[in-house]
């Protein structure tokens, strides 16, 4: 809920962000010193996009995804 209102409250001052996967959480506290005590448990980027984001996959049909009285 904290990264969605830091992302909503970048939106509202017109900054773009994105949340980010695939980095070294450790490797990273390392080079900011975070001390032992503290983890990262995510990362934001925020700032003004160089192009429109690319088109989101879409939601997929319901009978799909939902079942009804079986395993």
């Amino acid at each position: 809920m904290a990264a969605q209102t830091i992302m909503l409250a970048a939106k509202a001052m017109d900054y773009d962000s994105c949340p980010m996967i695939g980095f070294d959480p450790k490797q990273v506290a390392k080079l900011i010193n975070l001390p032992d005590d503290h983890i990262i448990a995510m990362m934001i980027t925020i700032g003004k996009a160089l192009k429109p984001a690319a088109p989101r996959g879409g939601q997929l049909p319901l009978n799909e995804v939902v079942f009804n009285d079986h395993f």
